[in-house]
């Protein structure tokens, strides 16, 4: 049996109830040697001590026994490796083994002892019955067979032997047992119920742990989702870099933050030259493959954790540049055009430039009071307006 399965059983309530049976003997069995050496020491001179030694031997020996396989079942938890009726039954023969061996035994002293040693022999089976049926509480049947064996020979003998006052001794006894196995079978519906509470307690909070990961799975998911979805509104699908929407909100939060700081802010314009020719020619597909490409060389560029990169639109690309002087945004913005111009894309038959180029407008502002941060855009745009109108693949 695997580790799950021996886990499993040992949360369920009816080797719970195996477990509890167990324990209690551990602490039950001392009592009963502790009872027999009482026992041996005051009928030593009224029974044969030949009888009264092989009686100690055996009860003795059988308590010994039973502590070191329940001693042994509890470190091993062998109970649980096995069918939990099978395990009940097994425990039950060693219980009803004993108290068949105390009932016995009170059969046998009677026929050496007088009638104050009777009542005293009822006096111990009495106390022994209970403290049985307290310890056996976690199982009606063990509980009621136990007490069951120990009265039942007595009231028994006492019945038939035809005297008065042993006759009403059995009477008693009887009606004692009836009362313990009342009393005996409340108390055991009080402990199995103690145990079904817990056991239910076990499995709701097993519920509410398995749906709290759950929950929490779903936060994640959702978060990751949340994560995603915001990436999709401010990334290009076609491009994967920022689209229109995220430059815009990054554009306002650099301004404001060079305002503060009053340091430099850049912006570079860039347009494919003669895009419009290269479609014509080689398709949508192959534009948007080109569209691609240039977006990569351009973010191989602007390597800064504070740069951006953007679409701006169709074939044009933003760069924004915190904190980068005009001379920065314009070394920058050529390292770009001729990186472009050296990954050699064959250009459209009727454009005047063999392979694809870019135009890109510079524009440089320390942003104050009296400005809008969307200046600093139309200024980029009439440098690269400059830039088209002088021939293109330029910078201006």
């Amino acid at each position: 049996m695997n580790a799950d399965s021996l886990s499993d059983n040992e949360n369920a309530p009816e080797y719970k109830r195996i477990y509890q049976l167990y324990s209690n003997s551990l602490k039950s069995i001392p009592a009963t040697i502790l009872t027999s050496s009482i026992l041996l020491v005051l009928l030593w001179t009224k029974v044969p001590w030949e009888t009264i030694l092989i009686w100690f031997s055996i009860v003795f020996s059988a308590s010994l026994i039973r502590y070191h396989n329940v001693r042994q079942a509890l470190a091993t938890k062998s109970y649980l490796q096995k069918d939990h009726k099978d395990s009940m039954r097994q425990f039950i023969f060693g219980s009803s083994f004993t108290a068949a061996v105390w009932g016995a035994s009170f059969l046998l002293f009677c026929l050496y002892t007088d009638e104050a040693y009777s009542l005293l022999m009822i006096w111990i089976a009495s106390a022994i019955a209970m403290g049985g049926s307290l310890s056996l509480s976690p199982s009606k049947y063990a509980q009621k067979i136990f007490v069951c064996l120990i009265f039942i020979p007595a009231i028994v003998m006492n019945i038939l032997s035809g005297n008065e006052f042993n006759i009403t001794l059995g009477l008693l006894c009887i009606m004692f047992l009836a009362v313990l196995i009342i009393l005996g079978n409340n108390f055991s519906n009080l402990v199995n119920d103690a145990l079904n509470l817990e056991n239910t307690n076990q499995e709701l909070l097993l519920s509410l742990q398995q749906k709290n990961a759950r929950l929490e799975e779903s936060n994640l998911e959702l978060t990751r989702t949340k994560e995603f979805l915001t990436q999709q509104t401010l990334s290009d699908p076609l491009t994967g870099i920022a689209n229109r929407r995220s430059f815009d909100n990054t554009l306002i939060r650099e301004w404001n933050r060079c305002l503060r700081r009053q340091h430099p802010l850049s912006c570079i314009l860039i347009d494919v030259d003669h895009f419009k020719k290269y479609n014509d020619q080689f398709g949508h597909q192959m534009g948007d493959a080109l569209l691609q490409e240039i977006s990569n060389t351009i973010s191989s560029q602007a390597t800064r954790a504070e740069d951006l990169v953007a679409r701006y639109g169709g074939e044009e690309f933003v760069v924004i540049l915190s904190n980068a002087s005009h001379d920065d945004a314009v070394m920058l913005a050529e390292r770009t055009r001729k990186a472009i111009t050296e990954k050699n894309f064959k250009h459209a038959e009727d454009s005047p430039f063999d392979k694809v180029t870019i135009s890109a407008g510079v524009a440089t502002m320390t942003p104050d009071n009296t400005l809008d941060c969307y200046d600093i855009v139309h200024k980029a745009d009439e440098k690269l307006y400059e830039a088209k109108k002088s021939g293109r693949n330029r910078t201006c």
